[in-house]
């Protein structure tokens, strides 16, 4: 169960001792035996510091147990699943969904240096993505381990961090091809196995390209060795590939019916493994996810369609039946169904199929012979086409994905990310578990000379002398799978031979390779061999080897599926030309090489191809800098967060961190820089060596003092490396001094606590014995005359105080009653007057009311008649859709009448066709009797003459043939026999041709029965018709009526004239619709005139048959006729009434819809005639009382009028008049519609005699038209809106403008020299020494508006231009906000008056809305704030995490630890600058200062400060959440000393009130307490609960599990605690369930409105800003 055991020793080793005792960990005591000769002791521990180290190398003592134990520590105990050995990441499977992959995760890690945060996947990807932009160099992701370890899911989060960093931001979003493609490659090279529900069945090397600008710019794949075998055959408990599955789920739905799919434990491919669907898998789901990817990709559907239908035969060929005939035969039934279904898919022919799977083609010198074979090779060859067809539709879609990932573009560089099987040994391992190994020998290869290449730089790099260091070397087992005459030579010779068998390839590997010591031959079997890899001893069957390494196909089969009708299926098997594997190129498609050769001798065996591919490989990664992701799996039954160290170790072992560990372990694995080293044992040196001021010779100086061996570590350039084993034995020193500390500071305070106790005691008991003293002293010194007098002085001084109170007291209440009296009468006063005014105000009230109610009442009345007019309006509309619904009623059934009158004509075409037919059956039975008349007489005649001549016979020969007689009588009655066999079939004839005449005469008097129905069913629809005209004719009468009295109401006739001529297009295109409809409903009605010329046809044909019938059949067919020409001209009646009736409708309903437009005008106009009337009075008083002032000025305005004009066309208010020219635009095509009717009515009358081709085009360039109107009239109607909104508008603004000038005056042409120093040339520097903050908003405002509009348009383009420049914001920001300010405080609103000076009053607005200018100019000042927000988060973001977590403000209590191999990441840049909290707080005073300086108002400011506190307090949590180092009860006192600075800076600068800027650092003053507060008993917990309110559950259970000890006297949390904890969470209601915090949150801005004091007339223009040009009004 266990691997190795932790224990610890009771007694001193010594030399000569056999025996260790040793107490394990449970407690039970064990002896533990040794050599004495050579004792081999058990591997030391690391120290309690040291376990659960982010980085293996930073152990001290580096072995097997040391690393199996941290890794259980991080993964068991601390839920961590990556962990760093060397340059290896180790990531061990959860089996459980995690919170440390969202989006903000990747924007912690981007742009980090590797070992700064936590082991992660996102930590290798960036440091990938880093070095390839940093050195100009491809990288490589490789990602390894078992079936079930996680590889798929590690290369995924990889592709994933790729794509989110280097968004491309262009239209081909190749970064979610990128994403998207594994979906794909999971569904047809992915299977559930034994281990992995979801195992990667092939190999694949994923190269992502980049341009120069590193975004991603297209991707290329490729694959390796895909496990074909697996298409014909599964093990238990196993599937096949996810795509079959997916595609039986959805055998129901309409795409896949014609596939003749069913469900999958119905197909033999499919239900081998006894198990078709996984728990939790939705197949059905996974089929629409990867139909929707392939979508993405671009993959037509035909494409699709193609790929499933080559899939679907697969299954129906697996299906086929192969029965034995004989011993030596084979068949396969024609009716098969699954063979038919896969030849009608893939359109081979079933012919060939079934001869060649049962068949072989042997070709001989002199002759070809075909010869049948058994079932169990049918079967093998059935299977082998299956694998075929399977492999090379994989290949298909692996190129087809390329060629979607391809984006024009050139490469610049790519990042390479290797999917591949892990090092594979099963009970039964055959030649897919042997290519495996294999490859992973050359990979693990390629590790060891990487990581030797590594060590081997970093001495270089540090000066320190390289020594040999021996490592495992694996070329021997390579040259033994390789090499010449190796195992896969000899198995590619085997396979020349045609009689080649497994048996005799073994035998010769005994007999080459016997003499080799990494192959070995097993005792107890004959048929395996053993290769000893380099993780472990490896078993091979060697059944099958060389039927799987040929890959053979029969070249019948493949001749068959050549010549298929399926272009997809018929390009699988082209021949292409040898030497495509060879050639040296890193672009390459799919590992798997192309098909065989036609010539047999020739065929490239599969294990060539694999090892050429495998070439190529290490080529690739050979030219790139590579990056290694083990994946291990924890345990077997895949349980979350268990861990079987039997099954880690073995994967360990196998993927190379142990090799990692031992390279490290023979030279210097523990390195640490001078500064961590001094820091961490300063505490070790003595004062003389601490005054020292060169901090690398102090360290030299102690190591040489505490380590006598200078061979136990040498000095680096910047850093310090030691032997195994010398960084325990100086914390063992370290800690030594600590506890020394300890005893020694302990004895001190016992002691002094001891005597501070002692000394307590003694003063106590020196004052009881003073007050025992002097109260014996009292009672002898005092007498009773002394007590007496004592006594009398006390009543005296009562008595004398009392009077003394008294007296004050009634002073106070006279002087009480008088103040009272006073304030009571000044009250009274008050409170008369108050009444006496509101009396007033009542009186004044009642009048105001009372005319505000006559007012009201006024107002109602007007909207009690509009609402009563348009009550009419609707009425009136509604008779008249009633209307148009009753005459829509009569066309239908006109038209109902045309289709029976159509359905009757076609009968009698067909009883015409009918009657024509019996006529020529008639004439052909009248011609058959005859000459069957003629042949009768014939014969009689005949007969007659043989009669005679028998008579005559007769009596001559009558004596002498007696005896004959009785045959002669027989043979007499055999000739009438025969007479009467001729004469039936005649008579039959004759009869079946009178009953046919029969059934038509009673068929067409059924017919005149129906023309007679049919007529009288007519006539009453025409009575109907008649009178519902009537009631039509009535109802237009009422409705022109009230017509007449709705246009009394009209006032306005010229709108009337534009509004009606919106519609004419459609009123025109309607009538012409109408038009053709009457006129081809009498089309349709006259063609039944033909009903007479086919009766008379009728009448000829019934006199022909039946003579008797002939005059009832005429009688009935003129009554007929007479019948259907009066229906002919009654339904011309119908027409003209009908034409007539919709004429009138048409003008009611055109006149109508006028006066509804003219209706619904009415109001408008009445209102804005009233408006027109009262701003017409206001303006007359307004130019009465300015007449005087109006003359001196009126070229003044002249001039504003022609500026206006100017401005006009650069101000926004030009898109009114490209809507008028839209406007314009609309009318012309409008005008071309109109047109294009004329033409279309033209067309129609030159066309009359082709009305059935006409009426269709025009029926449907009508519609069309009509549509296309519609759309015209909607958008002229917004239009028009528009265009009357924005008349009002401007003629207010040019109104106002001519009206208010402002209160500076310039030239006109001076204007843009005024935007030029106000706005462009203003720089923030100088703004403070030159004019008073806020000064450019108030001399902007002063101006005229269009001036404010420039302001608003040249900060926009200036903003633009400079995006990064703080105090150009700032100060922009500022006058913005200023500038609302003056917008609010100058608008005229009340609201905004209260506070104003009379002088302020005076210069208000009043007659100008600036309530959406105001808006404008807020949502700008918006924008400048998140901009501002955004230029002081960038330049705070580099500091926040230095100076609040690394930076250490305590001194004396240092938090470092030994880092390990990942901080010489070749990342980190050398001169970074060092920031701490004084960098910090020091920036943000720059900011505050600079915001003062500008005059920002301070709640603008308090609102940044609050928002830059939460990115401080955001930020900080985060990285607490993703650094494991940063766990520590010290950490969370200097972070806690760190919250004080920055609390002490608010104080310092006033801004605690107000700005719940502490509130946003809740969590991060909670994660700090957190880490202080003991975390062991119940009532920590339940504590921990209460005061963690800001944090949720994941993040109180992540920093739990992260905590990580200091020194030796703090202890780990235990994971029970941890549990308990999180079981207390679970009440918690609410909270989010996200690890990070958003960052890129924003608090929601206000502007908050504060008046100016400063008076705008008084305000002094500085000489610096050269505005002298400016003069007041």
């Amino acid at each position: 169960e266990h691997v190795w055991k932790s224990a610890e020793i009771l007694r001193d080793f010594k030399p000569g001792d056999d025996t260790l005792q040793l107490q394990l960990e449970d407690g039970t005591e064990m002896l533990y035996s040794l050599d004495t000769s050579s004792p081999q002791l058990p591997h030391l521990r690391n120290p309690d510091i040291l376990v659960g180290e982010n980085d293996l190398t930073a152990l001290s003592y580096l072995h097997e147990p040391a690393v199996l134990h941290n890794l259980k520590v991080r993964f068991v105990e601390s839920k961590i699943i990556y962990t760093y050995c060397g340059i290896i990441l180790v990531a061990v499977n959860p089996y459980k969904q995690l919170h440390i992959y969202g989006d903000a995760v990747i924007h912690a890690y981007s742009g980090q240096n590797m070992g700064d945060m936590d082991p992660h996947i996102f930590a290798v990807a960036e440091e990938a993505y880093k070095q390839m932009a940093r050195n100009n160099k491809n990288q490589s992701i490789i990602v390894s381990g078992e079936s079930g370890a996680g590889k798929t899911v590690s290369a995924r989060y990889a592709m994933r961090y790729f794509a989110m960093v280097s968004k491309s931001g262009s239209k081909t979003h190749v970064e979610d091809k990128v994403l998207a493609s594994n979906p794909i490659t999971e569904a047809i090279g992915n299977a559930k196995t034994t281990r992995n529900d979801n195992s990667s069945r092939f190999g694949k090397y994923t190269e992502i390209s980049f341009d120069r600008r590193y975004q991603i710019i297209g991707a290329n794949m490729r694959t390796y060795l895909l496990e074909k075998s697996r298409v014909v055959s599964q093990s238990e408990s196993e599937r096949n590939y996810h795509i079959f599955y997916q595609m039986c789920a959805c055998a129901d739905q309409p795409e896949f019916k014609s596939l003749r799919l069913c469900e999958a434990d119905e197909f033999r491919y499919t239900s081998m493994g006894g198990e078709t669907a996984i728990e939790g898998v939705d197949d059905r789901k996974d089929m629409e996810e990867t139909r929707r990817t392939f979508s993405l990709l671009g993959l037509t559907k035909d494409f699709q369609a193609d790929v499933f239908k080559v899939l679907a035969g697969i299954l129906h060929l697996g299906n086929v039946e192969i029965r034995n005939v004989g011993s030596d035969r084979s068949s396969i039934s024609s009716s098969d169904p699954h063979i038919a279904a896969f030849c009608d898919l893939l359109r081979v022919s079933p012919d060939g199929v079934t001869r060649w799977l049962c068949h072989r083609r042997f070709v001989m010198v002199a002759e070809t012979v075909v010869k049948p074979v058994t079932s169990k090779r049918a079967v093998n060859a059935r299977d082998a086409l299956a694998k075929q067809i399977y492999a090379h539709l994989f290949d298909c879609v692996i190129q087809k994905i390329n060629a979607a990932l391809q984006v024009p573009g050139k490469q610049h560089s790519f990042i390479g990310v290797l999917d591949i099987y892990g090092f594979e040994t099963f009970d039964i391992n055959s030649f897919e578990q042997f290519c495996i190994n294999y490859a992973n020998e050359k990979l693990q290869q390629q590790f060891n000379l990487h990581v030797f290449k590594l060590e081997q730089e970093e001495y270089m790099k540090e000066d320190i002398p390289w020594t040999l260091i021996d490592f495992y070397d694996n070329q021997p087992v390579i040259d033994l799978i390789e090499a010449k005459m190796g195992i896969l030579d000899l198995l590619d010779e085997e396979c020349l031979f045609p009689q080649g068998t497994d048996q005799n390839w073994l035998q010769k590997l005994y007999n080459y390779l016997a003499d080799n010591p990494l192959f070995e031959k097993p005792r107890m079997s004959n048929e395996a061999f053993i290769i000893q890899h380099f993780a472990d001893k490896v078993e091979y069957q060697c059944w099958g080897f060389l039927e799987k390494n040929r890959d053979t196909l029969y070249e019948e089969l493949i001749d068959t599926m050549r010549t298929s009708k399926f272009p997809l299926l018929a390009n699988f098997f082209l021949e292409e030309e040898p030497g495509g594997v060879g050639s040296k190129g890193i672009k390459v498609r799919p590992a798997r090489p192309g098909v065989k050769p036609t010539n047999k001798n020739l065929r490239t065996t599969v294990g060539e191809k694999f090892r050429s591919s495998l070439y190529l490989l290490m080529e690739t990664l050979n030219a790139t800098t590579p990056h290694y992701v083990r994946c291990i799996k924890p345990n077997e039954e895949k349980m979350p967060f268990e861990y079987d160290s039997k099954r880690v170790v073995q994967q360990l072992r196998a993927c190379g961190v142990l090799e990692t560990i031992h390279i490290s372990a023979q030279s210097y694995p523990s390195r640490w820089t001078y500064i961590e080293f001094y820091s961490r044992y300063s505490i070790l040196m003595s004062q003389q060596e601490l005054v020292l001021t060169d901090k690398k010779q102090t360290c030299r100086t102690v190591l040489q003092r505490l380590i006598q061996d200078s061979n136990q570590y040498k000095f680096g350039r910047t850093k310090i490396f030691f032997r195994a084993g010398q960084v325990a034995y100086l914390e063992k020193l370290r800690l030594d001094r600590l506890r020394g500390a300890c005893v020694t500071i302990q004895k001190h305070v016992r002691g002094w606590s001891h005597r501070r106790t002692f000394l307590r005691m003694r003063e106590a008991a020196i004052i009881l014995q003073q007050y025992v003293r002097g109260q014996r002293r009292i009672r002898k010194s005092v007498t009773a005359a002394a007590l007496k007098q004592g006594w009398a002085a006390v009543v005296i001084q009562r008595y004398w105080r009392g009077h003394l109170t008294r007296q004050i007291f009634r002073m106070v209440r006279s002087s009480s009653i008088i103040i009272q009296a006073f304030t009571r009468g000044w009250i009274a006063r008050k409170r008369y007057k108050k009444m006496v005014e509101v009396q007033k105000a009542l009186i004044l009230q009642k009048y105001a009311r009372a005319w505000l109610a006559r007012r009201r009442f006024q107002t109602l009345r007007r909207l009690v008649h509009n609402v009563q007019l348009s009550y009419r309006c609707q009425q009136l509309r509604k008779k008249l859709e009633d209307q148009g619904k009753e005459n829509c009623g009569l066309l239908e059934r006109l038209t109902s009448l045309a289709g029976a009158h159509a359905q009757g004509l076609d009968k009698l075409h067909s009883l015409e066709a009918q009657l024509g037919k019996s006529a020529t059956e008639k004439a052909s039975l009248e011609e058959r009797e005859k000459k069957s008349k003629e042949d009768a007489a014939k014969t009689i005649a005949q007969l007659q003459q043989e009669k005679d001549g028998f008579i005559v016979q007769k009596q001559d020969l009558e004596k002498k043939l007696a005896d004959t007689a009785t045959e002669m009588k027989g043979k007499e009655e055999g000739n009438d026999g025969s007479d009467c066999s001729l004469f039936k079939p005649r008579k039959k004839k004759r009869w079946i041709a009178e009953n046919n005449l029969d059934l038509q005469k009673e068929d067409h008097e059924k017919e005149v029965e129906i023309l007679r129905e049919e007529n009288r069913r007519l006539k009453e629809e025409r009575v109907r018709l008649q009178r519902q005209t009537e009631e039509g004719a009535q109802v237009n009468t009422d409705l022109q009526d009230q017509v007449i009295q709705l246009t009394k109401h009209v006032k306005v006739r010229s709108l009337v004239v534009q509004l009606t001529k919106h519609v004419k297009v459609r009123s025109l295109v309607v009538q012409l619709t109408k038009h053709v409809k009457v006129r081809s409903l009498v089309v349709q009605l006259t063609k039944h005139v033909k009903v007479r010329s086919l009766v008379v046809q009728l009448t000829k044909v019934l006199e022909r048959k039946q003579k008797e019938q002939k005059e009832v059949s005429d009688s009935q067919i003129e009554g007929l006729t007479f019948k259907v020409e009066h229906l002919q001209n009654e339904n011309n009646q119908l027409q003209k009434l009908f034409q007539e009736k919709m004429s009138v409708n048409d003008s009611i309903g055109q006149e109508v819809t006028r006066l509804n437009q003219e209706n619904m005008v009415i109001p408008e106009l009445k209102q804005t005639v009233s408006e027109l009337q009262r701003h017409k009075q206001e303006l007359e008083e307004q130019l009465e009382e300015q007449t005087r002032g109006m003359t001196g000025r009126h070229s003044t305005l002249h001039h504003h009028f022609a500026v206006i004009t100017i401005l006009i066309s650069t101000d926004p208010l030009t898109s009114l008049f490209r809507l008028l020219e839209q406007h314009e635009q609309v009318e012309r095509e409008k005008e071309e519609v109109e047109r294009r009717v004329e033409e279309l009515e033209e067309v129609l009358r030159r066309q009359k005699n082709t009305e059935t081709e006409a009426k269709t085009r025009f029926t449907q360039e009508a519609s069309r038209l009509t549509a296309e109107n519609m759309d015209f009239e909607e958008q002229l109607d917004m239009k028009d809106r528009l265009i009357r909104k924005l008349k009002l508008l401007v003629h207010s603004i040019y109104h106002l403008i001519f009206k208010y000038l402002g209160m500076l005056e310039y030239k006109r042409e001076d204007e843009p020299k005024l935007i030029q120093y106000i706005i462009l040339d203003l720089k923030p520097r100088g703004v403070v020494v030159n004019m008073i903050p806020n000064m450019a908003a108030q001399l902007l405002f002063m101006c005229d508006l269009f001036v404010v509009f420039f302001f608003m348009l040249s900060f926009v383009y200036l903003s633009q231009d400079h995006q990064a420049d703080f105090e150009l914001l700032s100060f922009w920001l500022s006058n913005m906000y200023h500038m609302l300010n003056c917008l609010k405080q100058y608008s005229g609103e009340e609201e905004f008056m209260k506070q104003n000076s009379p002088r302020q009053k005076k210069n208000c607005l009043q007659n100008f809305d600036l309530s959406e200018h105001r808006q404008i100019f807020s949502d700008l000042a918006i924008r400048i704030y998140h901009q501002f927000i955004s230029v002081m988060e960038k330049a705070l973001m580099p500091m926040i995490v230095p100076g609040m977590l690394e930076h250490e403000s305590l001194q004396g209590i240092s938090s470092m630890k030994p880092t390990g191999f990942r901080k010489r990441s070749s990342s980190i840049y050398e001169d970074q600058e060092i920031y701490t909290i004084s960098s910090l707080l020091q920036q943000l005073s720059l900011y505050h200062s600079t915001m003062s300086q500008h005059g920002m108002e301070e709640g603008l400011v308090r609102q940044a400060v609050k928002q830059t506190f939460f990115l401080v307090g955001a930020a900080t949590l985060n990285n607490i959440l993703l650094r494991k180092d940063m766990c520590s009860c010290r950490k969370g006192m200097q972070i806690r000393c760190n919250i004080s600075y920055l609390e002490e800076w608010l104080k310092e600068k006033d801004l605690v009130q107000g700005t719940s800027a502490m509130e946003t650092l809740k969590p991060l003053c909670q994660a700090a307490w957190l880490l202080q507060v003991n975390k062991t008993t119940d009532d920590d917990a339940k504590e921990i609960i209460e005061q963690c309110s800001e944090l949720n559950t994941v993040q109180i259970v992540k920093i739990l599990n992260s905590y990580t000890p200091i020194d030796d006297f703090e202890k780990r949390v235990a994971p029970s605690f941890v549990r308990k904890v999180q079981g207390l969470l679970q009440d918690r209601e609410g909270g989010s369930s996200q690890l990070m915090l958003d960052t890129q949150y924003r608090f929601q801005v206000t502007f908050p409105f504060t008046p100016s004091s400063q008076a705008l007339e008084l305000l002094q223009l500085p000489s610096s800003l050269r505005l002298g040009f400016i003069t007041r009004i």
